[in-house]
């Protein structure tokens, strides 16, 4: 994902309590990726009614790994509370609210043209025969939201503020000073770095130049322009471990991230590491140096290859930082990073989510 521009009076901050509201939604439905909010899941699960859990499951497809756009700000000035950016939702034209909500529905398949939902018969069929294949629930937000768009409206609207009346607004009051810190220290730090400020916001992005540019390290290519459309960046107590960044056309560039952000490895990084040790020579490399260090020559007599080819699977652990090497006179002892080794699975895993 990258974003581009270098002009900072086109980032603003906020503290959103909708986009909040989403980040919760999704954290709760998904509380094994979401360590920091798994207690406050827990407590929530085992308080609210049956009739509410269903409802928080079967609206999940809303604020999972896409997010609704209509879950957040739909401009980037001024502060609003949540009934004001509720009523927003409420005020959405019908074509507009149905493509908003079917794309996380089909979780963004690209081939439908959302625009045309209530128009178009091919759409139509392709949207609900995609969510059909998804799960039985998608599909059955499918057909509601073609079937009767205002009753989907109404409906998602109603279970929203009766999920913030006894779940939010509490968690909501315990937060906002928090984010509220937060938002005041990226401010100033957006004023004096620009760009720069934004790359901050979690350790898997970075600034680059020529041209001037953000880039996060997600898994799906797009790209958005500030010349375009204004950046918001969202502080959110319950995002982590995601950033989460959603742009549509007429829409602010949103930007939610975690106040307590976790370390977290480029998933190019994590490529490297599971590449590297699809080679059969290279794993018995690792179990040779797990069990103490070994020199070139060493490696070469123990596995029985020569000291170039040794050196060649070394350089390429090494490259992936599951290699150490540190010399002692003339001679050059390798060693495994085995804390590395053992982040592989986790590192994988959260890159996949993001």
């Amino acid at each position: 994902m990258v974003l581009q521009g270098a002009e900072a009076d086109r980032c603003s901050v906020r503290v959103s309590p909708l986009a909040e509201l989403c980040a919760c939604l999704h954290a709760f439905n998904a509380p094994n990726h979401h360590p920091d909010s798994r207690a406050w899941a827990g407590a929530v699960r085992a308080e609210i009614t049956p009739t509410l859990l269903a409802e928080c499951r079967a609206w999940a497809p809303l604020w999972g790994s896409r997010r609704a756009q209509f879950m957040f700000p739909s401009d980037a000035s001024g502060e609003c509370g949540l009934d004001e950016e509720m009523s927003a939702i409420e005020r959405l034209p019908a074509g507009e609210f149905v493509a908003m909500a079917a794309l996380p529905i089909v979780d963004s398949d690209w081939s439908i043209d959302f625009d045309r939902l209530l128009t178009d018969r091919t759409a139509r069929r392709t949207f609900t025969e995609h969510a059909r294949r998804l799960s039985p629930e998608r599909l059955q937000l499918a057909e509601l939201l073609l079937g009767d768009p205002a009753e989907f409206h109404r409906q998602l609207l109603t279970f929203l503020r009766r999920f913030c009346g006894r779940v939010f607004e509490p968690e909501w009051h315990r937060v906002l000073p928090m984010l509220c810190e937060e938002a005041d220290r990226r401010r100033r730090e957006l004023r004096r770095d620009g760009l720069a400020g934004i790359a901050r916001v979690t350790s898997t992005a970075k600034e680059e130049h020529h041209p001037h540019r953000v880039v996060f390290d997600k898994l799906y290519p797009a790209q958005a322009r500030l010349t375009d459309a204004p950046c918001v960046l969202l502080p959110s107590a319950h995002a982590g471990p995601h950033v989460t960044i959603k742009h549509a056309r007429g829409f602010p560039i949103a930007i939610q991230y975690a106040v307590k952000p976790t370390q977290a490895t480029p998933f190019e990084a994590v490529d490297r590491r599971v590449r590297a040790l699809s080679d059969p020579s290279r794993v018995r490399i690792c179990r040779a140096i797990l069990r103490g260090r070994h020199t070139t020559v060493d490696l070469a007599h123990y596995i029985g290859m020569t000291e170039p080819q040794v050196s060649r699977h070394l350089r390429r652990l090494r490259e992936a930082g599951l290699v150490r090497a540190s010399r002692e006179g003339r001679m050059v002892f390798y060693e495994l990073d085995a804390e590395a080794l053992k982040r592989i699975g986790q590192d994988f895993y959260a890159a996949l989510w993001r």
